[in-house]
């Protein structure tokens, strides 16, 4: 039975990607611009050449060839084949979730597929995948890099070691977060060599030369292939983006640049409004009005991590209709449920970690593929605090940008609920109780795509 009911949850997942890839016309940023340099000019535009021109452009470039051969050059053609690219990259990270779920070994077949349910129904991830951008791109390569971290770091292959490094070196030509996951792997490597722990069946020495390696491989390939060069030779700044950096926000005093945003720390960093999004289950792009959850960043991700109405954008996913907004009430209220077990699930191993430098407090060492999952976590999140402080503007908030390090906070939300499911001092009605919200969660999930659906079409 598990395995029937988890052919349907990706056969449904597939199902609506490929259908929102076919219907929708629209994407949060303007990509194409960028391929079309590429494809009929047969260059790599400059950062100030197109909104986009500052990415990385592994997704655009092979869309870009796509282009090049099709024998049909339609524009509405065109749009369809790069939003089909980017189906084809989130029906493939359905798949190597799946692959990883069934590597954690302490989760039981229910909460495995409850977990992969989560990410192929999701709403969010469901849109991006039917979007012309490099998101679906990064996210891939992103969770194939974690994947295989698993591997390398159980087994020591060097088939995992390829790919890991690989999958690091794609995300990191997708999109600039993509270097994140670099990041991430190489603390871990280099933690593991400090700690003086074999990993897997590797010596500390092999484990230095694998990291040598690993860091010489990524830097040379991003340095030579990626935009960053060129960004570096056009502005000082390799990580330049097309938008100007704003003043640092005052900790108390709220002040006000472009379409806010980050208006002080404590707006940003020490509110979740959850009553207002419920009230105001939706953004605006407006300069002046907006509701108040939009100056504070664990809203904006709590949100646009849920329901893919919430941005109201591109301007063609926009619905503010009763169905559409009574939809997204009950998603941010049952939502709350993984959303608490993912970030019960991160402490509880950051606190593990933590606890690991003093041998007397720790009661189980912190495997090498955990410590990932925590690395990549806390990078992801100090990732998007650093990026909405520097550029204030409400559009830094996008869930997308962490959507790389997914697998970790999938992993972290999978165990704590097996906890809740499977301890010995669980109640029944507990045990019935997470299990709905889950089912009634995953229903309003689809009800979410299924609006956007009918009215993309």
């Amino acid at each position: 039975m598990p395995r029937t009911l988890e052919r349907i949850v990706l056969s449904l997942g597939i199902l609506l990607r490929v259908y929102l890839a076919v219907v929708n016309g629209e994407a949060n940023d303007d990509h194409l611009t960028v391929i079309r340099i590429i494809a009929d000019e047969h260059r790599l535009p400059r950062l100030r050449e197109a909104w986009e021109g500052f990415q990385p452009k592994l997704y655009h470039g092979s869309v870009a060839l796509l282009w090049t051969l099709s024998p049909w050059q339609a524009s509405g053609v065109r749009v369809r084949i790069a939003q089909l690219v980017s189906c084809a990259a989130g029906i493939a990270t359905l798949f190597v979730v799946r692959r990883a779920l069934k590597m954690r070994r302490r989760l039981s077949n229910s909460v495995r597929l409850l977990a992969l349910a989560l990410v192929a129904l999701n709403p969010t991830l469901i849109g991006l995948s039917a979007q012309a951008t490099n998101d679906a791109f990064v996210i891939l390569f992103g969770t194939l890099a974690l994947t295989s971290g698993f591997e390398f770091f159980e087994s020591g292959t060097r088939r995992a070691f390829a790919l890991m490094t690989a999958s690091a070196v794609f995300a990191a030509l997708s999109k600039g977060n993509g270097l994140v996951i670099f990041v991430a792997i190489t603390v871990t490597l280099l933690h593991e060599i400090v700690r003086s722990r074999n990993v897997a069946e590797l010596s500390r020495r092999q484990l230095l030369r694998h990291t040598a390696l690993f860091v010489a491989i990524v830097v040379t390939a991003v340095a030579a292939l990626g935009s960053y060069r060129n960004n570096w030779e056009d502005t000082g700044n390799p990580f330049a983006i097309n938008g100007d950096r704003a003043p640092l926000p005052h900790f108390f005093e709220r002040t006000y640049v472009y379409r806010p945003g980050a208006t002080s720390v404590v707006d940003t960093l020490f509110t979740f409004r959850l009553i207002d999004m419920l009230a105001h289950p939706a953004d605006t792009n407006e300069l002046a009005v907006y509701p108040l959850h939009r100056t504070s960043l664990w809203s904006q991700l709590y949100g646009r991590t849920h329901v893919a109405h919430f941005a109201q954008h591109p301007p063609s996913w926009k619905n503010t209709s009763f169905l559409s907004f009574a939809v997204a009430r009950l998603i941010l209220i049952l939502a709350l449920v993984p959303t608490m077990f993912a970030v019960m699930g991160m402490t509880r191993t950051a606190v593990r970690l933590l606890a690991s430098r003093w041998q007397s407090l720790s009661t189980r060492p912190v495997s090498p593929a955990d410590e990932l999952l925590a690395v990549t976590a806390f990078g992801f999140l100090s990732f998007i605090v650093v990026y909405t402080l520097s550029y204030r503007d409400f559009s830094t908030m996008k869930a997308e940008f962490i959507f790389p390090g997914l697998l970790a906070y999938v992993c972290f939300l999978a165990d704590e609920t097996e906890r809740t499911i499977d301890r010995h001092n669980a109640t029944a009605a507990l045990r019935r109780a997470t299990r709905w919200v889950y089912v009634i969660l995953l229903s309003l999930y689809v009800t979410d795509v299924v609006i956007l659906a009918v009215q993309l079409t």
